[in-house]
């Protein structure tokens, strides 16, 4: 059994040179999720194709009656630099299925031109500064020196769970630049705080013409991302 890809009509030979992947899939605090969901709120992106994992957890989530899948999308971003944000509703459940799983959205994201891979998530904490530590991590000493000159963050030890891990860690194996953003997240989920310090340094390590929201307008994106996409 292997990962499924199904991709949107006129995207199936489409190509983005230069690109960057984001990876904003649930964890600790659902960071990246929100994060990556404030993303596609405010820069409008338009979905590539969706992966459906045999993998993904077993049982069901159900709102208001109805049945929701588990999936991950792909987003593109048009930029001068295109942004592919991943973005959904779960991650594998087994370790052989994360490694499946990853290694086919990296198949995916190679194929249509990505040269740069970030992956976000919550760094557990019981409790948290003000400022939220960015926890920063590369398979490239040179990448993290050049990320220190742009983001206030701290070079990360330690252990890094789930597709904000693997993802970084298969992209350095072939020879991909790849980044990860941890960031202290409290006991609270989501935790919009820790989401809105990962998308402020996104923003100032991408140049992205964005003006980052209040926690308010986070949890308002959020809401209207998962209605959106998830309903």
């Amino acid at each position: 059994m292997e990962t499924d890809t199904v991709f949107e009509p006129g995207f199936e030979n489409f190509k983005a040179p230069g690109s960057i992947l984001i990876e904003g899939l649930p964890g600790v605090g659902l960071v990246a999720k929100v994060a990556v969901a404030y993303l596609l709120d405010k820069l409008s992106g338009r979905r590539i194709c969706r992966f459906y994992s045999p993998y993904f957890p077993s049982l069901s989530y159900v709102r208001d009656g109805k049945l929701l899948p588990y999936f991950a999308d792909l987003y593109l971003v048009e930029r001068d630099r295109p942004l592919l944000l991943l973005y959904g509703n779960a991650q594998p459940a087994t370790y052989y299925g994360q490694h499946e799983f990853c290694e086919k959205v990296l198949e995916v994201g190679l194929n249509l031109g990505v040269n740069l891979v970030i992956t976000l998530g919550g760094y557990g904490k019981e409790s948290v500064s003000d400022v939220r530590t960015v926890y920063l991590s590369s398979t490239s000493e040179d990448l993290i020196r050049q990320a220190l000159d742009k983001i206030d963050a701290t070079p990360y030890e330690g252990q890094i769970i789930g597709a904000a891990g693997l993802l970084m860690t298969m992209a350095g194996e072939r020879g991909v630049e790849n980044l990860s953003l941890l960031v202290e997240a409290g006991n609270t989920t989501p935790d919009y705080y820790a989401a809105k310090r990962g998308v402020e340094a996104l923003v100032k390590l991408l140049d992205l013409d964005l003006e980052v929201g209040d926690v308010y307008e986070f949890s308002k994106s959020y809401e209207r991302i998962v209605r959106e996409l998830e309903g």
